[in-house]
């Protein structure tokens, strides 16, 4: 086996999201943009003779490897509610590490279902890995329990927690090597996506904006701290030395 490399890494940064599961193409992508997230990813993705080692760091405790097939991803199909193939971009071809990791949560959460939160499992979906909570994820395959604002309960945004969000986003301005993922809600404003995760690409704190990236679309967002706490429910992830 042999562990991905730097430049299949940095191509995580910018992943398509094809299924519904924006929490784990965003999260990735948060992982690639910090030090020793690209030192997880490298840890725990290997290539195999015929397909990837995925390896989750804490699932019941535990690590756990999955091993997943070219054929297995090749079978992992693309479609809609009605389970018709969806042409994909030519332009944009989904990524063969992605694609991995969402057949590995498949296998994974064969095996242990009640990985999967329950308030997840209420959507209708095609694929096991579809919907899922980044905190859930990201401890999942890092081992770390990130830093949460607001992932759980009832408030629709960021505005009960103004004062400790704009700590934090000071903070990842001061501490740029880091990887954070920003979810929406419902009642989302113009140019945002229901429930909905961006990965965190720069906050900038002497002018108050922060840079997303939605990997649906593929296309960086700036927005000052008020539109993000307005707008978005939380804020999930890590500073570097949190994933040492």
């Amino acid at each position: 086996m042999k562990p991905i490399g730097l430049n299949e890494i940095q191509n995580l940064r910018h992943a398509i999201q094809y299924f519904q599961d924006c929490y784990l193409v965003a999260s990735i992508g948060a992982l690639s943009k910090s030090t020793n997230g690209r030192k997880i990813l490298s840890e725990n993705i290997a290539k195999t003779a015929d397909g990837y080692r995925i390896t989750f760091n804490n699932v019941k405790g535990s690590n756990k490897d999955f091993f997943v097939t070219e054929k297995e991803m090749d079978n992992l199909v693309y479609m809609d509610k009605y389970l018709n193939p969806i042409p994909l971009k030519p332009e944009h071809p989904h990524n063969p590490i992605i694609k991995a990791i969402e057949t590995a949560m498949n296998k994974l959460l064969t095996k242990y279902p009640s990985q999967k939160p329950f308030i997840c499992r209420i959507p209708k979906c095609n694929e096991k890995f579809e919907f899922n909570k980044p905190s859930n994820f990201l401890e999942m395959f890092t081992g770390k329990q990130p830093i949460k604002i607001n992932e759980g309960g009832i408030k629709l945004s960021l505005k009960s927690n103004k004062k400790s969000s704009k700590e934090l986003f000071d903070n990842i301005s001061d501490n740029p090597d880091c990887s954070f993922v920003l979810g929406t809600s419902i009642g989302f404003s113009k140019g945002l996506s229901n429930n909905h995760c961006y990965s965190i690409e720069k906050v900038n704190k002497k002018n108050n904006t922060i840079e997303i990236f939605d990997h649906r679309f593929l296309e960086t967002i700036t927005l000052t701290y008020e539109e993000v706490i307005k707008n978005f429910k939380f804020i999930v992830g890590y500073f570097n030395k949190d994933l040492s």
